[in-house]
Parts: C-alpha cells; sequence; structure tokens
C-alpha cells in the first residue's frame, strides 16, 4: 500500500462568522460607522478560498441609546493552508466614521487572533478598540480645525508588538467577533490540542 506523502506535509483551517457589532460606552464621534477588515497570516500559510479582506456597510445607532451596540453582521468565511502554526492569521479592523460636518475620518482600530484548534461553535470574541492621540498640542488644534482623527500610516504595524510599543494610542470601545474555526488534518502533522 502506498502512501500519500504531500497529504500529511499541511494541514487546512476553515474560519466562518461574522463581524458583529462596535460598542462605544461613550457614544461614538461619528454619526455613521463602516468597518473595513484584512485578514493576515504568515509566510507559511495560503489562502485557499475566501476573502482576506472586506468593508462593511455604514451603520448607526441614531434610533436607540447613545451606548448601544451598532450592528453589522459582516459575514467572513475564510480557508487556509500551511505547514506549521507559526503566523497564526490575525485580523485587524479599521474603522471609519462620517461626523456631523459630513467629513469621514479615522475612529480606531482593533486587532485579534483567530481562535486555535478546536474552538467553541459561534465563540464570541471581543476586542479592544484602540484610538491614535496626538502626539502634541499642534497636532491636536490641527486635528480640531479639521475635523479629522489622527490616522495610522500602515495599520499592519499592530500585529507587531515591537513596531507599535511607541504608538500613543487609548482604548476606546470594543468590537465583536462571532467565529468558528474547524481544522483538519492538524493531528497527521502531530499538532495536539
Amino acid at each position: 500500500m502506498e502512501t500519500n506523502t504531500t497529504a500529511a506535509s499541511y494541514f487546512n483551517i476553515f474560519i466562518t462568522g461574522h463581524l458583529n457589532s462596535t460598542i462605544f460606552p461613550l457614544g461614538p464621534d461619528a454619526s455613521d460607522i463602516l468597518c473595513r477588515y484584512e485578514c493576515f497570516a504568515g509566510l507559511d500559510w495560503e489562502l485557499v478560498s475566501g476573502s482576506k479582506d472586506g468593508i462593511t456597510q455604514y451603520a448607526s445607532n441614531r434610533n436607540g441609546n447613545f451606548n448601544d451596540p451598532i450592528v453589522f453582521n459582516m459575514p467572513i468565511e475564510l480557508t487556509y493552508r500551511s505547514t506549521n502554526v507559526f503566523g497564526w492569521p490575525q485580523i485587524i479592523v479599521c474603522l471609519y466614521g462620517k461626523t456631523r460636518w459630513g467629513i469621514e475620518t479615522s475612529l480606531g482600530y482593533s486587532r485579534l487572533h483567530v481562535p486555535m484548534f478546536g474552538s467553541e461553535s459561534n465563540q464570541r470574541i471581543k476586542a479592544p478598540i484602540l484610538k491614535p492621540l496626538c502626539s502634541n498640542t499642534l497636532a491636536e488644534l490641527t486635528s480640531w480645525v479639521t475635523g479629522r482623527n489622527p490616522e495610522l500610516k500602515d495599520p499592519k504595524i499592530l500585529l507587531d508588538n515591537t513596531k507599535s510599543k511607541g504608538l500613543l494610542m487609548e482604548s476606546y470601545g470594543e468590537i465583536e467577533f462571532v467565529l468558528s474555526v474547524v481544522t483538519r488534518g492538524s493531528a497527521r502533522l502531530g499538532l495536539e490540542y
């Protein structure tokens, strides 16, 4: 009997779920909000199916209380293939909103690791929203006059803690994902969980 060595050289991970909602305890700084997400993985990871990025619709909580959740329900479906667990997938979310003057501005960023092997079905995961702060008084004045918040030049800097340790950020709320992760082929590689 012949053994297929190529079948045992990688494992698959299936990620399904949705970007559920955002919560701003003191209310959002914008009337309408949208989220742009992108999924990143290590060099050994190959995206087999699904879209690694997406943009939600505009949503608001104008009809409710100021601190009610803003619901998006943006579906996420990804399939990755990899030879090892190094570089496990992470999702970065950039939040944008329209101010009362109609100016689109950045509201913050969020990052989360996709749950590891054998996660519960429809696991609710909350990740903090981090809002960049101005580095000096002149930048604060410019931000106030233009109505635009400071933005990160490249949000991928949040993936590496050594590069993002000097950022001036404040916690601004949280974003909720509902994710389910299924793996196939990990036992053949000796990955126990």
